[in-house]
């Protein structure tokens, strides 16, 4: 690892310049750890993050875990940002993998298991919600349960768990005695076990915590054989999220005996089969995805029945991951793909899109697309929504705005399903104007600059004046000492922040910055950077 160098930074037009908040304040700073990373974003769905929130890591190699600066020391970000790494004294591979689990929990919210492989020093990334028992949003129940001292001979008793009561539908659980439980490995998992369930109905905007979007890009069968076409739930009627794992970091894959789970159903669910709301005696499809292996596979059919005065449906499920009860969509794998034509090809902005039924000119989805020259994008596993489309391109960014009534650029009507190539002429769209921002560094007599001294990344966010929605500008890496960004505009006034870590913090602030030129400059004068 770079020894830390400390210097004091004087800002030529205001970031943390003499005068600021930050003045006399000297910026420490070390490489952090670049390969075989994993960024994890924890979020409340209901609000803010839990204030006692505990972040441990468990399994085989959880002493291999560092953080991205290569120290022990974990802490969650205010915006909930933590980045981990493999130590980078081990290279893990397919023959030497390194596994470990990271345990998310807070007073009153169910604790979130997931297990992390890594087989290369590839990065990763992951997001992991947190659910407060006793506000949830809307649609969802939690729960988390503990079962003692688990033998090899399996659950000493029956054991059956309610997810929720709260919600007009709710699930129950039933494990059965006996029942043997074993991780990915097929080895046994003992001791104290803890359960933690979500259960999604169909209410509100519970389609939202689908995984991977509810998009079965590569599903299989029931036979574990690869289906042709992909696949979105567009219809559905619920689904549960099941996690089990022991004290030691083992997480529960496979059981000796089916759990039974019983989903309360919404009686206004829509069957798009019968073109009606459900009834008793309808077959609703079941998938599960796996959250190991990244797979959708297609689980069978449950039968819709009346128990008391509910509808329900009841699945047997024999290994642990996702389990969803909705009807569901072929989509189109490839449509269209987007080649820009432009003025310019390095401008960090996307442009307003719309794609629209051609014969209707009906809107049917919205984009920001990079427009350099030469970029592209494609239309990927969307439904098919019209037969025959166009691509509308306006002079309107999301940063500062522009004309979204008036398309300058309309492609030639196209086949939606069809992977074409086809060319955009947005040349009419002029070059914005840009900020540079360049570290100034000043040598004595003799000396030149040393640029491996420099910070290995250099992150710069903005955000509106007081709003705290912090957005990307630039991210500098070594041995770079510029970089342009169209986002902010001279003559502006804004809210920065610096970091020097990957963005776990953001130590250095200057608030209500007007940018006076299109310049952004940092004047370093410092024998530490100069050899």
């Amino acid at each position: 690892m770079k020894k830390i160098f400390i210097i004091c930074i004087i800002v030529l037009i205001g970031f943390w310049a003499c005068q600021s908040p930050l003045e006399g304040f000297e910026l420490g700073f070390k490489d952090p750890i670049e390969k075989a990373k994993i960024e994890i974003r924890f979020y409340n769905p209901s609000g803010t993050l839990p204030s006692d929130l505990k972040i441990s890591f468990s399994g085989q190699d959880s002493n291999l875990v560092v953080t991205n600066l290569n120290t022990k020391k974990f802490k969650v970000s205010p915006e909930g940002l933590l980045i981990v790494a493999v130590s980078p004294d081990i290279i893990p591979t397919s023959e030497k993998p390194v596994k470990f689990t990271i345990v998310a929990d807070a007073n009153g919210y169910t604790k979130i298991t997931r297990r992390v492989v890594f087989n290369s020093q590839s990065n990763q990334s992951i997001w992991m919600p947190l659910f407060n028992e006793n506000t949830p949003p809307s649609g969802v129940s939690s729960k988390e349960v503990s079962i003692p001292n688990i033998q090899s001979s399996g659950l000493s008793s029956n054991q059956t768990i309610t997810i929720g009561t709260q919600k007009a539908e709710n699930a129950s659980l039933l494990l059965q005695a006996g029942t043997q439980l074993t991780d990915i490995d097929n080895k046994p998992v003992l001791g104290n076990i803890n359960l933690s369930i979500q259960h999604f109905d169909n209410r509100g905007a519970t389609r939202g915590f689908l995984p991977a979007n509810g998009i079965a890009a590569n599903p299989v069968d029931i036979n574990g054989k690869i289906l042709p076409n992909p696949f979105d739930l567009p219809y559905l009627a619920g689904f549960v999220s099941l996690v089990i794992n022991n004290d030691q970091g083992q997480i529960v894959k496979y059981l000796s005996k089916p759990i039974t789970l019983t989903l309360e159903l919404n009686p206004s669910t829509y069957n798009p089969r019968t073109k009606a709301n459900i009834k008793v005696g309808d077959a609703i499809p079941i998938f599960s995805f796996d959250t190991d292996k990244y797979l959708w596979k297609v689980e069978g059919e449950a039968r819709v029945v009346q128990e008391g005065n509910k509808l329900v449906a009841k699945v047997n499920i024999s290994h642990l991951t996702d389990w969803i009860l909705a009807w569901d969509r072929e989509i189109c794998r490839q449509g269209p793909t987007f080649v820009f034509k432009s003025n310019f090809n390095d401008v960090d902005m996307g442009y307003y899109c719309q794609l629209v039924n051609s014969r209707t000119n009906q809107v049917l989805r919205e984009y920001y697309p990079g427009i350099g020259n030469g970029w592209s994008f494609a239309l990927t596993f969307l439904p098919k929504d019209a037969d025959f489309i166009q691509l509308k391109v306006f002079n309107y960014n999301g940063y500062w705005g522009g004309n979204r009534t008036t398309p300058v650029a309309t492609t030639r009507e196209l086949e939606f399903c069809n992977p074409q190539s086809v060319e955009v002429d947005v040349r009419s769209i002029p070059t914005p104007p840009s900020v540079e921002v360049a570290f100034d560094i000043v040598c004595s007599s003799g000396k030149s600059i040393d640029i491996n001294a420099l910070p290995a990344t250099f992150k710069i966010q903005y955000s509106a004046v007081g709003k705290n929605n912090w957005q990307d500008l630039i991210e500098m890496r070594r041995p770079n000492t510029k970089a342009k960004t169209y986002k902010v505009r001279e003559k502006n006034t804004y809210d920065f922040r610096a970091s020097t870590d990957g963005g776990v913090t953001w130590p250095y602030k200057q608030l209500n910055k007007y940018l006076e030129s299109t310049r952004i400059a940092y004047r370093i004068e410092d024998k530490g950077f100069c050899k």
